[in-house]
């Protein structure tokens, strides 16, 4: 019968290449009510059920893969949709199911009847199922036939309908005589719609775009098509180191601004004013809004839903009531009225007193925007307070703008700094190498030298350029106070380049010149908690660094320090048996960078949450992380992160188990290696090698490597990068050579995770299995859970050359559960754990198999022959069972092998 559905066809799925515009998206995030829909329908007394929300929200989708996963629906579904057209007609929706002439028959015909019964003919005894789309548009007719056919046993009905309209009187009714069971249909989360896009892109797809298109959308499925077909189609939806990522600003499709156009409706020419003016300055205020239109206008906005209101402190604020709406308002906004509405919208807020920090910012904006360059020194202070809060793209603007209109040396330095803050690090530098230079103390002097100094360290690794500049001004200036800051700001600079002779010269000139000004102590904490740090004291460290964020909350001057402070509290918080709080310093540093919209400082914590991750054992979240912090900068240099960031993430692919990944991520980590930051060169360039080896299976070169790299960690005075080094041949299970210097460093440092590997070496050295097992705790307790499964593993390992069985097994399971925690670990150590029927040589060999690799190119690596390598895989399949290699991934998995890479 037309409009019937077969059960496997309306199983639907992503069939396309990855690029292409999607036809039919996956149903994700809707697990929940998927199981709520189906237990209904198949077991609730009720005969209807009725789907509500917003147009868009996934409505007929969600109840189309209800009738494909019901049973009963199989060969006994009918479909039918309701439109404005034939609401207009009797029975109109319902056409192509009902009979084409109607039955002879003496007297008047009861109708319902006769057509309930005409619908049914074909049953056969079973229960059918009738789902109506959109049946808020129904005529009378058709709603009233639903009704009769909800009393009538034998039928089953799922309704769709949009929420928030009037519905006819017999849907309404069924819900009033509990005939229908209603749910309503939300808009997808955030997390929903980041499954839902990694599986129709099929490709990770980046943190802050998924945020994007989750805020541009609400959550809309409709609206969140739409959104990517165009982002596919104008190319601003693309793959950049390997994750997609939205560039630019949103460009809507013509079908999607006709969808936005009928929502926002037909609008009198004062109402469509007032929505251009928001869609140009939201969030106003509503005194604001007052003085460019009326009250009445005001209410018509609200009446017609376009508008929604926001409390920030005492002050209520008008947004329009979709992100959606803003883009199509703009969009269809022809210039000159565009232009007239900036220079409205900069009026008002200037009358209104500028009473917001931000303001001033807004307003150089608009009279940008408006072309109106007539006072370039009000655009250098809009264009200073845009640093003040992040927004560095409208800082340059307005710098920029300010330099076309005359600004002078002001705007030029201004223009300079927004550069280097915006990642041009190049073109800051040429802005301030031509800008005059002076003997003569002046604040914005000094913070232009101290800005120029941090773009030619951070972004163009140069340090002895930045260096000498600093140390070059120091002695030109005459004033104490300005030499001691510059001073002190060299400690920081040579800190972190881990000169640490210079540093404690430039530490004790700061201190000579003058009683420390309070931007002086500021940086001398910054300088020397780098230093405890380095030097495994971080207990001080910890305590400078929280002593210097809470003096830098009044100094505004160059928010880059305050970026800074917090990034090495992340890190010391990592270090210092701290990881619980040094995740939720990443993850609300990366919220706020977000909002800003600062990429450097937005892909420098990305970096910092991959960090932490690798320092937890969540390998595949680590992974994430750091893939999104190098495609988030690679074009942008403020923080010159990029070689270490690859170093790290080298680490992280090899403990995961791909050597061919983390080796090509070292080799490029090498080809971009900086000359600044030497204080991470060794977790970024040695850190990698080692594990590399291990994961192709040639244990004893890796640590071996790992100690020869411990010998230059200690020659560069960097104790807590050599107990790293030199605790990983302890978690291969070498622990002979390098207990003794771990005890060493552990007494010579009060970094927590020290005491434990020094703690983990002993015991695995004198093979005490209960000393083994403590450490395991210790890392447990600690957050890091791929060390407790590793040491875990040992333990197991010792009970059962201990002949004690049960207490191996005991232990054994311990390290399977700490392994999920490590989202599919496969470290040579839980490996050998998770097979313990292999030898060690067989471990290696399968583990290579199982990534792929060849018979050949395993005998390369390992130096032997193709022969030996067969015969050991023709024993690991005899031994786990498995028919070939296709198999072996699988049982060399532990964790989540299938979460998302």
């Amino acid at each position: 019968m037309n409009g019937r559905i077969d059960r496997q066809a309306s199983s639907e799925h992503v069939g396309q290449e990855a690029g292409s515009s999607p036809r039919s998206w996956p149903l994700t995030g809707r697990d929940d009510v998927l199981r709520e829909l189906i237990s209904r329908l198949e077991h609730s007394d009720r005969p209807c059920l009725l789907i509500t929300g917003a147009a868009g929200v996934g409505k007929t989708r969600l109840a189309r893969e209800l009738l494909s996963r019901t049973e009963a629906s199989q060969g006994q579904a009918m479909v039918a949709s309701a439109s404005e057209s034939t609401a207009q007609i009797p029975f109109g929706a319902l056409a192509h199911l009902l009979p084409a002439t109607w039955p002879s028959a003496d007297g008047r015909p009861n109708l319902l009847r006769v057509l309930a019964d005409a619908l049914l003919a074909d049953a056969d005894g079973g229960q059918r199922i009738l789902l109506v789309d959109d049946a808020h548009l129904l005529d009378e007719g058709s709603a009233a036939l639903l009704l009769h056919l909800a009393v009538r046993d034998g039928t089953r009905l799922v309704l769709t309908a949009r929420s928030g309209v009037t519905m006819p009187d017999a849907i309404e009714a069924l819900v009033r005589g509990d005939y229908a069971a209603r749910v309503d249909l939300r808009p997808l989360e955030p997390d929903s719609v980041g499954h839902l896009l990694e599986r129709t892109l099929r490709g990770h797809v980046g943190t802050t775009t998924v945020r994007r298109l989750w805020e541009c959308s609400s959550g809309n499925v409709l609206w969140l098509q739409q959104l990517v077909d165009a982002g596919l189609s104008f190319g601003a939806l693309t793959v950049i180191e390997e994750v997609w990522s939205w560039q630019g600003p949103f460009q809507l499709s013509t079908q999607l601004v006709d969808l936005v156009s009928r929502r926002i409706g037909e609008l009198p020419a004062d109402v469509q004013r007032a929505a251009g003016l928001l869609a140009f300055g939201e969030p106003l205020g509503v005194p604001v809004l007052e003085e460019l239109t009326s009250a009445a206008v005001m209410d018509e906005l609200d009446r017609r839903n376009l508008v929604v209101s926001e409390r920030d402190g005492r002050r209520i604020h008008l947004r329009l009531a979709h992100p959606l709406y803003g883009e199509v308002l703009r969009g269809q906004t022809p210039a000159h009225r565009r232009r007239q509405y900036c220079k409205e919208l900069a009026a008002a807020v200037r009358r209104t007193g500028l009473r917001r920090r931000e303001d001033i910012a807004r307003v150089g904006g608009w009279l940008l925007e408006a072309g109106d360059l007539s006072d370039p020194r009000l655009l250098v202070s809009a264009a200073d307070h845009a640093v003040l809060t992040m927004d560095f793209t409208l800082a340059a603007k307005l710098a920029q703008a300010a330099c076309d209109a005359g600004g002078g040396a002001p705007a030029r330095r201004t223009l300079a700094i927004t550069l280097g803050y915006a990642g041009h690090g190049a073109r800051a530098e040429q802005v301030h190498s031509d800008l005059p230079q002076s003997v003569t103390f002046s604040r914005d002097h000094l913070q232009s030298v101290q800005l120029r100094a941090a773009n030619l360290y951070l972004s163009l690794d140069r340090p002895a350029d930045a260096l000498e500049l600093l140390r070059r001004t120091e002695q030109a200036m005459t004033d104490d106070t300005a030499r001691a800051e510059l001073a002190a700001l060299q400690a920081i600079l040579l800190a972190v380049h881990a000169d640490w002779s210079a540093y404690a010269r430039a530490v004790t000139r700061a201190r000579d010149y003058t009683p420390p000004s309070p931007r002086t102590a500021l940086r001398l904490r910054y300088a020397e908690c780098v230093d405890h740090f380095c030097h495994g004291r971080t207990v001080a460290a910890r305590q400078l660094i929280e002593s210097a964020l809470s003096a830098s909350d009044g100094d505004d001057d160059i928010p880059m320090v305050r970026a800074g402070l917090l990034g090495w509290l992340c890190i010391i918080q990592a270090f210092s048996g701290l990881l619980g709080e040094a995740e939720a310093t990443a993850v609300d540093q990366y919220r706020q960078a977000q909002d800003s919209g600062w990429i450097g400082h937005l892909g420098a914590w990305q970096f910092y949450l991959g960090r932490v991750a690798a320092r937890q054992g969540r390998l595949r979240s680590a992974q994430r992380h750091m893939r999104e912090a190098v495609s988030t900068l690679r074009d942008d240099s403020t923080w010159g992160q990029q070689a270490l960031i690859l170093g790290e993430w080298a680490t992280v692919e090899a403990l995961i188990g791909d050597a061919d990944k983390a080796k090509a991520l070292l080799d490029q980590a090498h080809l971009a290696r900086v000359e600044s930051y030497r204080v991470f060169h060794i977790p970024a360039f040695q850190m990698a090698q080692p594990w590399i080896l291990a994961t192709q299976g040639r244990g004893g070169d890796a640590a071996r490597q790992a100690i020869r790299a411990a010998g230059d960690a200690r020659k560069r005075e960097a104790p807590l990068w050599e107990a790293e080094l030199l605790h990983l041949p302890i978690r291969l299970g070498r622990p002979a050579t390098v207990s003794g210097r771990l005890a060493e460093l552990a007494a010579a440092s009060d970094a927590p995770h020290i005491g434990i590997y020094a703690e983990h070496a002993a015991a695995l050295a004198s093979r005490d299995a209960s000393g083994v097992e403590r450490a395991c705790t210790a890392f447990e307790a600690a957050g890091m859970y791929l060390h407790a499964a590793e040491a875990a593993a040992h333990a197991a390992l010792l009970w059962s050359r201990h002949s004690d069985v049960a207490r191996a097994q005991q232990v054994a399971d311990r390290c399977h559960q700490l392994a999920q925690r490590c989202e599919g670990v496969t470290t040579p150590a839980v490996l050998a754990c998770w097979t313990p029927e292999l030898t060690d040589r067989e471990r290696d060999i399968a583990r290579l198999a199982a990534i792929g690799q060849s018979s050949q190119r395993i005998a390369g690596q390992l130096g032997i022959t193709v022969r030996t390598v067969d015969n050991h895989l023709h024993r690991v399949y005899r031994k786990t069972g498995v028919s070939g290699r296709s198999e072996l991934r699988k049982v060399l998995s532990i964790g989540s092998p299938d979460s998302p890479q």
